[in-house]
């Protein structure tokens, strides 16, 4: 069998048709058909021999297809606004909430509850300052108390080794501290 040609299909398709062969052209049963004929989407005409109303084939078909994009964009276009109104949604919760956050924050500083670093980095300045003082007044205090154990220049030596042990761990102290705020 030859191939048929656009033209060739074209001419076996008969110009007017009735509500059951519109049925089997769309796939859909006679009473769906009916109702869509009732809702103006496929239209019924007068043939020109008279006779009942029936349907001008290409025409319904298209309209059909016509009906059927209409339908498919109308259900994309509600999709697409309902997830933009969803997302719009979600900002203004995730705004109100970083709101809340500011201003539980704000309250927390007004209360006292944090202060500035500057005023943070000079109290632990002074801290350590007061606390290196405390550590080298240590070797005279335990010198004090061996001098009654030991004699006196046992009690200066010691007194000398536990100063510079002191300051070797404060320096390594330091040292240390300074490398994490690097």
């Amino acid at each position: 069998m030859a191939k048929q040609g656009a033209a060739d299909v074209l001419s076996n398709i008969p110009e007017w048709a009735t509500s059951t062969a519109i049925a089997k052209l769309l796939g859909k049963s006679v009473r769906r058909v009916q109702q869509l004929t009732q809702e103006g989407v496929l239209q019924t005409d007068q043939p020109d021999d008279g006779g009942r109303r029936k349907y001008k084939t290409c025409e319904t078909v298209k309209g059909y297809i016509a009906y059927v994009e209409q339908q498919a964009a109308e259900k994309n276009k509600g999709t697409r606004a309902e997830e933009l109104a969803m997302k719009k949604l979600e900002a203004e919760v995730a705004l109100k909430e970083s709101q809340g956050q500011l201003h539980q924050l704000k309250t927390a500083i007004a209360e006292g509850k944090y202060i500035e670093v500057d005023q943070a980095r000079e109290d632990l300045e002074e801290y350590l300052a007061v606390f290196q003082r405390f550590l080298q007044a240590v070797p005279a205090r335990v010198a004090g108390i061996l001098a009654s154990h030991v004699d006196a220049p046992t009690a200066r030596m010691m007194e000398q080794d536990l100063r510079k042990e002191i300051d070797t761990m404060l320096t390594r102290y330091a040292d240390a501290a300074e490398v994490r705020t690097q």
